[in-house]
């Protein structure tokens, strides 16, 4: 095993360690239905199991968002994210909250595979939830934000679908909201080094390797409207998600910017909505995304 790897092994370990004593102060709200553990991919690997929920007492069909939690591609499952998606839930969304399998196990290629699978057990599974299917956004943060705009370039482009190796189901965004993405993946420097083993040891000489970066994808893609959020103690993908959007803008593609500042004195850390999603400042980003994705609802529902 490389040593890059080895050495951030260690750090995701510390990572566990402070995401799980965060988590032990929060609690699940209320009044939200759970269908918990179903498998996209029937093979018994935990790793391909996602969650459904919604508000109790729902009549009719609303509104889907998909959530890709992040981790580094190293760490995490879809309990990481779980009170936040529980808190979008809340909102009056069908939530799907998925997990993919975890470098360096599995590499990035393979867990965009995974989210494929998910992404179609999801198209061809929500007529059994109250899913208004042509309403759905794709959310994920920090890596997870990779994974889902790289997913979100593959649903729209059978060449990258054929270079990455996957299939989909019949699912139409219309939104995306990336919460601190880190998609470029070939930057120079110890991030760098680290970002591109997440690809395997040779990822060099794969199919791949062309398309590591999101301005190698993008002219491939057609992507929906898309908010992104950052802020102001976003060490790890201020300048990413900043790029991100000028990338976006440049494109022609409609894109929103949350970049929060310092909140009652308090730098703002990376993925902030994601890590405290019923804190003021989470409330304050989570509904910023509810809106813009309300608004595109609104929007396709007066064409």
């Amino acid at each position: 095993m490389h040593p890059v790897i080895k050495l951030m092994e260690f750090s995701w370990k510390q990572t566990e360690k402070s995401d799980n004593a965060r988590l032990a102060t929060q609690s699940e709200p209320e009044g939200v239905t759970q269908i918990n553990n179903l498998a996209y991919i029937d093979d018994g690997n935990s790793y391909h199991l996602l969650d459904v929920y919604y508000p109790e007492g729902t009549e009719g069909k609303i509104p889907v968002i998909i959530d890709i939690h992040g981790g580094g591609w190293m760490y995490g499952d879809k309990e990481l994210n779980k009170i936040y998606c529980l808190n979008l839930a809340k909102r009056g969304f069908v939530v799907f909250n998925i997990s993919y399998r975890l470098a360096p196990a599995v590499t990035v290629n393979e867990q965009l595979q995974d989210c494929a699978y998910a992404l179609k057990w999801i198209s061809e599974n929500m007529k059994n939830y109250p899913c208004d299917t042509d309403n759905i956004m794709l959310t994920g943060d920090s890596a997870g934000g990779q994974l889902s705009s790289y997913s979100a370039a593959l649903l729209s482009s059978e060449k990258l679908r054929k270079v990455f190796g996957v299939v989909y189901g019949n699912l139409k965004l219309t939104a995306l909201m990336l919460t601190s993405p880190v998609p470029n993946m070939k930057t120079n420097g110890v991030m760098g080094l680290y970002t591109k083993l997440m690809w395997g040891e040779n990822y060099r000489n794969k199919p791949t390797y062309k398309y590591m970066n999101l301005d190698e994808i993008i002219g491939f893609a057609e992507y929906p409207p898309t908010i992104m959020i950052t802020s102001s103690g976003d060490f790890l993908a201020r300048e990413q998600t900043r790029k991100t959007a000028e990338l976006f803008r440049s494109k022609g593609i409609e894109t929103k910017l949350m970049d929060f500042e310092k909140y009652k004195g308090k730098d703002l850390p990376h993925v902030f909505p994601v890590l405290e999603p019923e804190s003021e400042e989470g409330c304050l980003a989570i509904d910023a995304g509810i809106r813009f994705f309300r608004d595109h609802i609104k929007s396709k529902t007066e064409v």
